[in-house]
C-alpha cells in the first residue's frame, strides 16, 4: 500500500458519502472463543517469537462487539461489565484494531470515528482469545462495510486485501489472523499463516471449559519458558500433517500443548483440572494457549458425563462453561 497516501486523502470524502446514512448505526458481530487443540513449538525466531503448530478451533462461548460509525475521527470504547480492564482505551486490542485497519490503506489516521462497545463474556487471561477475537472481529465488521470501496478504488485484487487485513490483524498480535475467519485451521509461523482444515470430525462435539481460580501470570510465564527452555531447535509437527492428510483418523491422541507442564508447575490448579478431564475423556482433553483455561471434548449425547465433571470441577473453585464446536465465520456483511 505504500505511496497511496494521496490517494487515501482524496477517499475520504467518498467514504463519508457512502457512510451518510450509516452513521449512527450500531454494527454488532459475535467474538467467539478460540481453543488450541494442539500447540507444538517448532521455533524461535531471533526476536523472540516462537514458531508454532497450532490446530485450532472456534467454540460458541462469545463475547459481543458492536462498532457505530461517527463522523468525528475520535474512537471511543465502553465495556461491558465495566471496571473489568484497566488499561487505558488506546491500548485495548478492539480499539488498535480500529485504527491498524486504516493503516493497512495507507490512511495516516482514520478517516471517521466509532463507538466501539465490547461486552465481555470470554474470560480475560484463560487463553481462550477473547482480546484478540474481539479485535479481529472489529476488522471484519470494518472489512464488510469497506471492502468494496477501498479495494475498488485502490485496484487491489482479493489476494492483495487479504494480505492488507492479515497484516493489520498481526500488528495486534499473533492471534489475531486466526480470527478473521476462525473454524478448525491449521495455524502456524507466529500465527500469521492460516490455513482452513476441510471435513471437521468435531462439529458434533460439544467442548467443556473450566477456568481455575488462579490465573498465568501471562509476561512471567513467557519469561519463565525463555529460560526454561533456552534452546528450541528446528522441528516439523507430521503428526498434525498426518491428520490433515487423514482426518478420518479422528482427533484423539492428537491433542497436546507444549506448554503444559510449565503452566501446571506455575499454577498446580491447572493440572488438578486436567486430570479430571482426562479421567473421563482421554486423548480429548487438554491446555489452551498459555492461560489457564483447559477444555473437554465431549461426543453427542454424554449430558451426565458434562454435568459430572462439572460438579468435580466446580468443587475445586473452577468457573465451567459449556459450549459448542463452531465451524468457520461468514464474513460481516457490515449490518
Amino acid at each position: 500500500m505504500r505511496g497511496n497516501g494521496l490517494r487515501a486523502k482524496l477517499l475520504e470524502s467518498q467514504l463519508r458519502d457512502l457512510l451518510a446514512d450509516r452513521f449512527g448505526k450500531e454494527i454488532a458481530a459475535p467474538a467467539p472463543a478460540k481453543i488450541n487443540l494442539r500447540l507444538k513449538v517448532l521455533g524461535r525466531r531471533d526476536d523472540g517469537y516462537h514458531i508454532l503448530s497450532m490446530l485450532n478451533c472456534s467454540a460458541s462461548l462469545c463475547d459481543s462487539v458492536a462498532v457505530t460509525l461517527l463522523p468525528e475521527p475520535r474512537v471511543s470504547l465502553e465495556l461491558v461489565p465495566s471496571g473489568l480492564l484497566h488499561d487505558p482505551p488506546e491500548h485495548n486490542l478492539a480499539v488498535r484494531a480500529y485504527h491498524a485497519f486504516w493503516r493497512a490503506f495507507d490512511f495516516e489516521q482514520a478517516p471517521i470515528g466509532a463507538l466501539i462497545r465490547v461486552e465481555k463474556v470470554i474470560p480475560i487471561g484463560a487463553g481462550l482469545g477473547g482480546g484478540s477475537s474481539d479485535a479481529a472481529t472489529v476488522l471484519r465488521v470494518l472489512s464488510g462495510v469497506f471492502r468494496t470501496v477501498l479495494q475498488g478504488d485502490f485496484g487491489l485484487s482479493d489476494e492483495s486485501y487479504k494480505s492488507a487485513l492479515v497484516g493489520a490483524a498481526l500488528t495486534c498480535g499473533a492471534d489475531v489472523p486466526y480470527f478473521l475467519s476462525g473454524g478448525l485451521c491449521r495455524v502456524s509461523g507466529v500465527g500469521e499463516v492460516v490455513e482452513p482444515v476441510p471435513g471437521s470430525d468435531l462439529l458434533p462435539y460439544e467442548v467443556l471449559l473450566a477456568v481455575p481460580p488462579t490465573p498465568v501470570p501471562t509476561r512471567a510465564f513467557y519469561d519463565h519458558y525463555r529460560a526454561a527452555h533456552p534452546m528450541v531447535p528446528p522441528a516439523l509437527d507430521e503428526e498434525l500433517d498426518r491428520y490433515i492428510q487423514e482426518p478420518e483418523r479422528g482427533i484423539g491422541g492428537l491433542v497436546e500443548n507444549d506448554f503444559e507442564a510449565d503452566v501446571v508447575s506455575m499454577v498446580p490448579a491447572v493440572g488438578n483440572a486436567l486430570a479430571v478431564l482426562r479421567g473421563a475423556l482421554p486423548g480429548l482433553s487438554g491446555l489452551t494457549g498459555s492461560g489457564c483455561a483447559v477444555f473437554g471434548l465431549v461426543p453427542e449425547g454424554q449430558d451426565g458425563t458434562v454435568d459430572f465433571l462439572s460438579a468435580e470441577l466446580e468443587r475445586q473453585g473452577c468457573r465451567c462453561f459449556r459450549a459448542r464446536v463452531l465451524g468457520p465465520q461468514a464474513d460481516c456483511e457490515g449490518g
